[in-house]
């Protein structure tokens, strides 16, 4: 456990300790079973799940993987032991593709990483199987049972595994745990929500036809994993190219190198903040990070001019923004873009620039990204100026809230400064 600290160590010990005994606990009461399913369907099973971990498609923080259909699966046709076994063999002998390069398997994973993975596996089944059987046992007819059970312990499963995680995210990243938690929820309910009746499906097919039968219905699956598969390497790739753009834009400019990285990492804050979902955050962080693409119309004497500009050429960096329109108009899909281009100089009150829009005649977007502009723009040095202080930047934000920033942005980003101590992010 070399490179963790004493909370994440303590952290991976309750989890081994927990599963310990909440599995022994289980085997002594009876909820646990050690029945076996036969040798040729769990070998099936183990394949399939070491075949859905290993095709698991990852992009940014979202995962999207069949593995909990199969869980699912062999809950119902083998109860929960077996299930167990499946699984976390399945598990052990995935080769899961990451970083485009590297491949990770179990012989390259650190073995307290390997088994507190098993014990995420585990943890949730013992417990929903418990939920399970006082379902079970309740005064409901047998068919509510049998259906509501099973979503129960989708549900519990999905809980558990989701709290389990968020714990360690937060522990990894010393974010709060209530904010990895909802965003775990957040980005994996849908997906989850979806695979209990797959699971349900996969179950009644393998009963009436055995192998084949999941065999055909895999191959349906597999190819909607290959399409989310292009979808993600297409989205990787154009959010590499806007990367590569916006560090050409910064580096034309010597005097504000990494703008357009900063204003895009504190509109992603604001987002966060402002509970914006992942796709909603994802576009707003490429905006940002496109918002001054419109420079490289500008001529660099301008540009690195050191010294205050004149009327003219202030007029000329004016232009940047409808520059910038031109330059992404023919880019498609990126809609969402064009607003953050076009107006992050504008402001509040309608004393901006290139169109004197004001208040909701733009998206809250434009707004937030012409805050962090402004942000990063005061605390970075200048030829002429250095750098303004932390508290006089947020003097400035108190001043000038409902005139040049929109009041709402404005609040948020002083929420989000209090919440930092008072340091700027």
């Amino acid at each position: 456990m070399k490179g963790l600290s004493l909370k994440q160590k303590g952290f991976f010990l309750i989890i081994y300790i927990t599963t310990v005994i909440l599995l022994v606990h289980s085997i002594i009461s009876k909820n646990i079973t050690l029945e076996l399913s036969g040798i040729g369907d769990m070998v099936f099973f183990t394949i399939l799940t070491a075949l859905t971990e290993s095709f698991t498609v990852v992009f940014k923080n979202m995962s999207v993987s069949t593995t909990f259909a199969i869980t699912i699966t062999t809950y119902i046709l083998f109860g929960p032991f077996s299930s167990i076994l499946i699984l976390v063999l399945g598990f052990l002998f995935r080769i899961l593709k990451v970083n485009n390069k590297q491949y990770k398997h179990l012989f390259n994973t650190p073995i307290y990483g390997t088994v507190f993975n098993c014990c995420a596996i585990i943890l949730p089944i013992i417990i929903g199987n418990y939920v399970y059987n006082i379902i079970n046992n309740s005064s409901l007819t047998i068919l509510q049972q049998n259906n509501i059970s099973i979503v129960v312990f989708g549900v519990i499963y999905f809980l558990i595994n989701a709290l389990v995680m968020s714990i360690l995210m937060s522990l990894m990243t010393e974010k709060h745990i209530f904010y990895c938690l909802s965003s775990s929820i957040k980005i994996g309910i849908i997906h989850f929500i979806v695979m209990i009746p797959v699971g349900l499906i996969l179950a009644m097919i393998f009963n009436e036809n055995k192998y084949w039968g999941i065999v055909c219905i895999i191959i349906p699956i597999s190819l909607i994993r290959y399409t989310l598969l292009l979808y993600s390497d297409s989205k990787s790739q154009f959010i590499d190219t806007v990367e590569a753009l916006m560090n050409a834009i910064d580096a034309r400019d010597q005097y504000t190198e990494g703008h357009s990285r900063r204003v895009a990492e504190i509109s992603v804050a604001i987002g966060k903040e402002l509970k914006y979902n992942q796709w909603s955050i994802e576009e707003l962080n490429i905006a940002a990070m496109l918002h001054d693409v419109g420079k490289i119309g500008v001529s660099d004497a301008i540009l690195n001019k050191p010294g205050k500009l004149t009327d003219e050429e202030f007029d000329a960096i004016k232009e940047h923004p409808v520059i910038g329109i031109k330059i992404i108009k023919d880019i498609k899909n990126i809609d969402y873009v064009y607003p953050v281009v076009r107006n992050h100089h504008e402001r509040y009150d309608g004393k901006g620039y290139p169109d004197g829009k004001n208040g909701d005649e733009l998206p809250l977007s434009v707004y937030i990204v012409q805050l962090a502009d402004t942000v990063d723009a005061m605390a970075s040095d200048r030829p002429y100026r250095k750098g303004l202080s932390e508290s006089i930047i947020l003097e400035e934000i108190k001043k000038c809230s409902g005139t040049q920033f929109h009041p709402k942005v404005a609040e948020t980003y002083l929420r989000i400064v209090e919440k930092n101590g008072g340091k700027l992010p």
